[in-house]
């Protein structure tokens, strides 16, 4: 539970998002960074390596395309729960989360 008594949960979910979405983006630019500086891995408590591995992926898109029927027998649905934030304007409409973030002022 949140310790801002007063804050309604939505808004703050909405607020903890957009410090996701901020740290995510800084994220990528020192990931960047580290790519391609290989001078930069070293820090004064950590360390960084760049390792690649290699992972197997199917196309389901052409197994499906070209095994339909296959594909059917094991394809199965699961319930999937996801909390949607909608913002409410000043007067009171609710729109988006997407436009209420383009829409704000910096």
């Amino acid at each position: 539970m949140s310790d801002r008594r007063n804050r309604p949960v939505p808004d703050e979910l909405a607020e903890v998002r957009d410090q996701i979405a901020a740290l995510e983006a800084r994220e990528a630019e020192l990931r960047a960074l580290l790519l391609a500086h290989p001078d930069l891995r070293t820090g004064g408590r950590w360390l960084a390596e760049v390792k690649e591995t290699h992972q197997t992926k199917t196309d389901l898109k052409e197994l499906r395309a070209c095994h339909p029927a296959l594909v059917a027998e094991f394809t199965f649905k699961l319930p999937v729960t996801r909390v949607e934030l909608s913002a409410i304007t000043d007067d009171g409409e609710i729109i988006p989360a997407r436009v209420a973030r383009a829409n704000r002022q910096p």
